[in-house]
This record gives C-alpha cells, sequence and structure tokens, in this order.
C-alpha cells in the first residue's frame, strides 16, 4: 500500500501536542503495527526509524532490503554503512553496543528533546534494559518518555480513503470464508443429531474452521490468530475457540467469529455470524432475532459526536429491556451481553478506539466493530453478530456485505 502522504503533518501535529520531539522504532515492521504504518506496509527486518518532529526522518536497513526501503519514501541508509561493527567491538556487555548504535543513530539526524520509544521489547528484558537506554539517550540530549496515549495509536485509529478501501477488500475476502462455512454445514446430511458430509464422514468444527482458511487465502488474506467456530455450550463463552475435534450437532448454534489479515496490505477484517444447523428452538431464534435488532440499533443510534460508549449503553439499554443481563445492571456477569459493543480495528484486530475510551466521541474516519451477542453456557446457547463499520460525518457506514440468517437447511439424507 503507497504510503500516506498525509502521515508527516498529521502525526507531527500529535507529536507536537504530546511534547514530543522524536519517535524511535526499531525491530521488524510485520509484528510492530506501528512501524509497519510509518513505512506504508513495506516488510523490514532488524530495522531502526529515527523520526523527528518537523525535521529528518531517517530509516535503517539491511542491505537486502534496500528495495523495499525505496519504496516507503523515507530517507533511508543501508545498516553497513553505520558504525555497528566498531561500536560491538568497543561495547562487550550485552546491550550496549545496540544503545550505543541507537545513540548514534539519534545524534546522525541531530534528534534531541523528548523521545518516544517503539519496539518489541519483552518484559522480561525491559526492567533491566530501560534505565542503560535512558543514560544512553541522556549522553546524546533525549530524554526518554512513556506516553499516556501513544501518538502512532492516535493516527491510526483515523483511517484514509485508501485504507477504509483495503479493509472493505479484506471483508469481500472474509464473507468468502463465511459462505464456506454454510455452504459445508448445507451440503450435509443429519444421522441421529450428528452431521455427516457427502461421503460420510462426520463433520467436525476443524473442518468448518479449515473451510473457512481455505476460502479466505483466494482471497490473499491469512488467519494467523486463529478463528472462533464454536457450537453450543463452548459458543456460550464469547472468546471459546471451539474443539477442532468436536463434530457438529444439528439444532444447536455455532457462533462464528472470524479475523483475518490481508497479507499485502496488513489491515484486519472482523465478522461473526451464528448459524444453527436444521431447524432452530423457539429460544433461539427469539435470542437471535433480539441480538439482531441490537445490532441494526447499533449503526441507527449514533449520533455525530457520540462516544463509543455511548452507543455501547444504547445497544447495553435495549438487549436489557429484553431481559438480557450486562455489565452494569449485573457487574461481573459471565452471562447475557457480557462485553463491550465492539473495538477499533485495523492493523490489529483491537486496537484505538475502545469501547472503554470515555467521554471521547467517534471521530469520521475510525473504523470500529458492532457485535453485540448474548450467551449462557449451561442453556448451550451463544448468540453474536458482527459487522464492522466506518464512522462517517452523520452516520455509520456498514462495510460487511453479507446476510443474517440464523438456520442453515441441510440437504437430508443421500
Amino acid at each position: 500500500m503507497p504510503a500516506d502522504r498525509t502521515l508527516p503533518a498529521r502525526l507531527d501535529a500529535l507529536m507536537e501536542k504530546a511534547k514530543l520531539d522524536v519517535l524511535l522504532l526499531t525491530g521488524n515492521t510485520d509484528v510492530s503495527p506501528a512501524f509497519w504504518y510509518l513505512v506504508g506496509g513495506q516488510k523490514l527486518e532488524a530495522a531502526t526509524l529515527v523520526w523527528k518532529r518537523g525535521g529528518e526522518r531517517l530509516l535503517i536497513v539491511g542491505d537486502m532490503e534496500r528495495d523495499c526501503a525505496a519504496k516507503t519514501g523515507l530517507k533511508w541508509i543501508a545498516r553497513s554503512t553505520t558504525p555497528a561493527q566498531e561500536l560491538a567491538k568497543q561495547h562487550k556487555k550485552p546491550g550496549d553496543a545496540q544503545l550505543a548504535w541507537l545513540a548514534w543513530a539519534l545524534q546522525k539526524v541531530n534528534a534531541k528533546g523528548r523521545l518516544a520509544l517503539y519496539g518489541a521489547a519483552g518484559l522480561e528484558s525491559a526492567g533491566a534494559w530501560l534505565p542503560r537506554a535512558r543514560r544512553a539517550f541522556a549522553a546524546v540530549g533525549c530524554t526518554l518518555v512513556v506516553e499516556k496515549a501513544p501518538v502512532i495509536a492516535q493516527a491510526r485509529a483515523i483511517k484514509t480513503e485508501l485504507e477504509i478501501e483495503a479493509m472493505r477488500a479484506a471483508g469481500v475476502g472474509t464473507c468468502a470464508g463465511f459462505e464456506a462455512i454454510r455452504r459445508a454445514l448445507a451440503a450435509c446430511h443429519a444421522s441421529g443429531t450428528t452431521l455427516h458430509t457427502a461421503k460420510g464422514l462426520p463433520l467436525t468444527i476443524g473442518m468448518l474452521k479449515s473451510a473457512a482458511d481455505q476460502a479466505m487465502a483466494a482471497h490473499g488474506l491469512t488467519n494467523i490468530h486463529g478463528s472462533i467456530v464454536a457450537q453450543g455450550e463452548e459458543g456460550g463463552v464469547p472468546h471459546n475457540a471451539g474443539t477442532d475435534t468436536r463434530t457438529v450437532k444439528t439444532g444447536l448454534p455455532i457462533v462464528c467469529d472470524i479475523f483475518p489479515k490481508d497479507i499485502a496490505t496488513g489491515f484486519y477484517f472482523d465478522m461473526t455470524r451464528t448459524f444453527v444447523p436444521g431447524k432452530a428452538t423457539a429460544a433461539q431464534k427469539k435470542a437471535y432475532e433480539d441480538v439482531r435488532q441490537a445490532a441494526v440499533l447499533g449503526f441507527e443510534a449514533y449520533t455525530p459526536g457520540l462516544s463509543f460508549k455511548g452507543l455501547h449503553d444504547r445497544v447495553a439499554h435495549f438487549l436489557s429491556e429484553k431481559g438480557y443481563e450486562n455489565l452494569d445492571t449485573h457487574p461481573g456477569t459471565q452471562v447475557g451481553f457480557c462485553h463491550g459493543l465492539g473495538h477499533g480495528l485495523g492493523l490489529e484486530v483491537h486496537e484505538d478506539p475502545f469501547v472503554r475510551g470515555g467521554k471521547a466521541p467517534l471521530a469520521p474516519g475510525m473504523v470500529i466493530t458492532i457485535e453485540p451477542g448474548v450467551y449462557y453456557p449451561a442453556k448451550k446457547l451463544g448468540i453474536r453478530i458482527e459487522d464492522v463499520a466506518v464512522v462517517r460525518e452523520g452516520n455509520l457506514e456498514n462495510l460487511t456485505d453479507y446476510p443474517c440468517v440464523l438456520e442453515v437447511p441441510l440437504r437430508g439424507k443421500a
């Protein structure tokens, strides 16, 4: 995906507001959404980026990645042209050579002032490493600070039209995955309460996941975090992924929540549908219709200036009036509507904005999920519907083009 030409000015404005002068990013871009974002989706390993507010930006990469570096539009140099080897000889203590090298990179662009660090250091090493980093950066005029609200996350929360279209395209592939699940169910016949394929094999949850994965792969999507395909009591726990070896039964809801990543752009999609193979009970139909209406309300209740929490409250109140518990009426509940209405979506499955974000209004360009659900594992009941929404000036636009239908008729015994 081409780099966002408006990004430098927007990010610099956020940095100024946060009183930040420098951003220092290290690591592999494909595991760092912040780094991937700033380099326009170029895959770089062991890279370093110094981003000065209103000033020079310098990307340092390995020699083999020079073509990818050139595509970022950033000024770049090869690591082999830096004093990395000399510094490694001078500093024998683990980590000191790397810190000295990062300090050199800061000096290379005359970076000074308050610095925020983005990287992949784990907690197992951060305790010992951070004090040394503070000293190394202070020696070249930079003060390492911890951001309360990371500026790159703030920038990423507002999507460009190009990014929105990339997510819409990911949605097409994700819908193909759901259609593969529906078709796999519909192609089965029931022997007793167990579904069997046309070849006579018992259908398993794992087979449904594989069918979705194969369909999405044809659209350039990868399911790196797995998926949720959970039936009965497993579907009654919101994040139960479902047991792959479990055979699929008739008459029980299957919660299918799939959140793949587009390999080319790095953007995720996230949607949920609930299917009942064969006939649903009256109780299942009522719960489904209540959740479907709540999902519609999640779009229709939006008004400009409303916060995500405000939108959540309107949907939670609706479901409460229908007789379902929620976290306000029943604090700590694990049944009913026992989670937030949704979350931000983009280069991560879960990112800003979140429902818990308080009174901050949803802003045009944000991409969020609307995913009400109700859960009663003791009743073998879980129902969730999830669509992806773009916040526009006066409404929410739905990027999810797939119907909400509960029952999947079976083909009958061959």
